[in-house]
């Protein structure tokens, strides 16, 4: 494995120059802009039709989702290419994943391992273009991180499924085209051989979304109330959803990996040769020095966890227990880098700053360390992942799912 990112191959250095140019013309406008992270209080209209727009610009192109087929909306390029769109992408301080709120980084991975070859045609492209948002909506009041015991129903009606039930905790302030949920497809059947995965468009009668109002901004409860849905619309099977759930859990929970890397370190170190106590600078500070030092290294480790994650993932091999590591040590640094900043700064370290951007905005920092441990999880998710994974307290070892 190679996490060198200084010297491209032949063939790929001109790509890298035309993408370098084309993101210098496409992202023009934006300079006054501060990108919100992705669980955000601070988003606003202007921030977030500049990143819809520009992910139309990109999925026309092929580059939202460039390895995927081009028949399916992408550019059926190499893992050299995504790699060079993502390190360009991230000199601008954003990512692939993170152009607009969409699950589809998640969702459209899943439906082109699991979908039959017309669901690929009819719903992958709207996605891997750009034109589209999805929800993925899992979390159910009585469940929790325990996604197999999922009450929301969807019940077989000639050509159609009715799908009554509730999701909690997800999505976005702004509506969604389509919801991607979880299913109990045979209440009378044993557990994880009743379920199955629906993509749902947003619009049909019977959706009802209701704000939920957190410490990490807007999320929602949804309400499926007798909701008449074309059979079409499941993917994977009948009752084989948790087969599909295996490939999209392990995206959720770290095995997609990333290649940018976390600025928050530069910032900090800014903010303590800047800011003076008594005359003297923070940075000379002993003790502040130690604190960041920590702060470095871990973060770094975060970096490499996801950068080896990010090609396992692409070179089909899946990493055996990967993203559930990656996912809980990142979790944990979050909540340690939160901590820290407070005892380098005190009370500036809850004081928002929206001219920066959020992800190295240390009010958010702080607020998101015990934040983040709600999603994909919790961190009790994360150790037993692990432990099967590895094979704690088990004959054999489980295996981790190839996804796309």
């Amino acid at each position: 494995m190679d996490f060198s990112l200084q010297t491209d191959p032949p063939e790929i250095a001109p790509f890298r120059k035309e993408v370098r140019a084309w993101l210098q013309e496409n992202m023009r406008g934006s300079e006054h802009l501060r990108w919100s992270a992705s669980w955000s209080t601070r988003e606003n209209d202007e921030e977030y039709r500049f990143r819809r727009n520009l992910a139309g610009k990109l999925g026309k192109k092929g580059w939202l989702f460039p390895m995927f087929p081009v028949e399916y909306g992408g550019a059926g390029l190499t893992f050299d290419h995504q790699l060079v769109l993502e390190t360009e992408l991230d000199r601008y301080g954003i990512s692939l994943n993170h152009v607009f709120y969409t699950l589809a980084r998640i969702v459209a991975p899943v439906i082109l391992k699991w979908g039959s070859e017309e669901q690929k045609r009819e719903f992958l492209p709207p996605m891997v273009r750009g034109e589209v948002s999805v929800w993925q909506v899992l979390t159910e009041p009585q469940g929790g991180s325990d996604v197999a015991n999922c009450q929301t129903k969807a019940i077989r009606d000639g050509d159609h499924y009715m799908v009554t039930g509730q999701k909690v905790m997800v999505g976005h302030h702004l509506p969604p085209d389509f919801l991607w949920t979880l299913v109990c497809t045979n209440p009378s059947g044993s557990r994880h051989e009743n379920l199955g995965w629906l993509h749902i468009p947003a619009n049909l009668p019977g959706i009802t979304i209701q704000h939920m109002h957190l410490m990490m901004g807007i999320k929602n409860v949804v309400f499926f109330d007798g909701v008449r849905l074309p059979a079409k619309y499941l993917v994977g099977g009948e009752n084989n959803g948790w087969r599909v759930a295996h490939t999209h859990l392990e995206l959720e929970h770290g095995g997609e990996g990333r290649v940018g890397a976390d600025p928050l370190v530069e910032r900090v170190v800014e903010y303590c040769r800047e800011m003076k106590v008594d005359g003297k600078p923070l940075i000379e500070e002993t003790n502040v020095r130690d604190i960041i030092a920590d702060m470095m290294i871990e973060l770094h480790a975060v970096n490499l966890f996801a950068r080896r994650n990010f090609w396992h993932r692409f070179v089909r091999e899946p990493h055996p227990y990967g993203g559930a590591q990656f996912r809980y040590y990142q979790r944990m640094v979050r909540l340690r880098n939160g901590e820290r900043l407070q005892q380098i700064m005190g009370c500036d370290a809850l004081d928002p700053d929206h001219t920066v951007h959020e992800v190295v905005d240390f009010e958010y920092v702080v607020r998101s360390g015990p934040g983040q441990f709600h999603g994909g999880g919790t961190l009790d998710t994360d150790r037993l992942i692990f432990a099967r994974r590895v094979g704690l307290g088990r004959p054999t070892k489980e295996k981790a799912p190839e996804t796309i």
